[in-house]
């Protein structure tokens, strides 16, 4: 069964970073890979693997992998996840990968403006930066946030707009809510402890694989 990230320290502002196992690392990143294997091909996190490279070799380096493995740490430090080899951990972790996948490749218009508007409602001129970069790197504090706050604001007939995107990487809307409200209760959790959604996540994610490529 896939397994939440084993911390050895949270983050604490204003301290030295803690250190993740290299084992516990590529352990999450194997999982990962497992639960995306019946994905569709045009799945986000393998379209950069270089031409002759080990296709095991190629995923563990993808930023998208690294992203993905930082959302999880980031909400597990928040205490938020629900216990590790349940069903319900194994959907997360789907929507994890699969809701990037959504929003970064597919092609869906509707997925693509619900984005886009997410994103200038909340950062304004910084919009179109932060989603080249999301669609480069993966899952940034700033896409998650700002899809969580969107999906707040959105009308029912808004979201059933989403519906037919989704279904091309086998969502729901009902997925995509779900991880949003955990997004929301990561940050609400994370803010009662007197830190940061964006600097926690920005944190994990310098830890993870893939950081260099970001």
């Amino acid at each position: 069964m896939p397994r939440w990230p084993s911390l050895e320290q949270s983050v604490r502002l204003n301290r030295p970073p803690f250190r993740l196992n290299p084992r516990q690392i590529l352990g999450l990143g194997f999982a990962l890979w497992l639960v995306l294997l019946p994905a569709q091909s045009s799945s986000v996190l393998g379209n950069d693997e270089p031409a002759g490279a080990p296709r095991q070799q190629a995923k563990q380096t993808s930023p998208h992998v690294g992203s993905a493995m930082a959302v999880l740490a980031t909400l597990q430090q928040a205490a938020v996840l629900p216990p590790e080899g349940t069903r319900e951990a194994d959907r997360i972790i789907q929507a994890v990968i699969q809701l990037q996948s959504v929003f970064a490749k597919g092609t869906d218009p509707a997925i693509q403006e619900f984005a886009r508007r997410a994103l200038t409602d909340k950062y304004g001129d910084r919009a179109t930066t932060s989603l080249e970069q999301f669609r480069t790197s993966g899952w940034t504090a700033d896409i998650l946030e700002a899809l969580a706050d969107a999906d707040v604001k959105a009308s029912p007939d808004e979201r059933k707009t989403l519906a037919s995107g989704l279904r091309q990487f086998n969502l729901s809307v009902d997925d995509f809510r779900r991880f949003m409200q955990l997004v929301r209760d990561g940050r609400s959790a994370l803010t009662a402890q007197g830190l940061a959604f964006d600097e926690v996540y920005t944190h994990h994610r310098n830890q993870m694989p893939g950081t260099a490529a970001r």
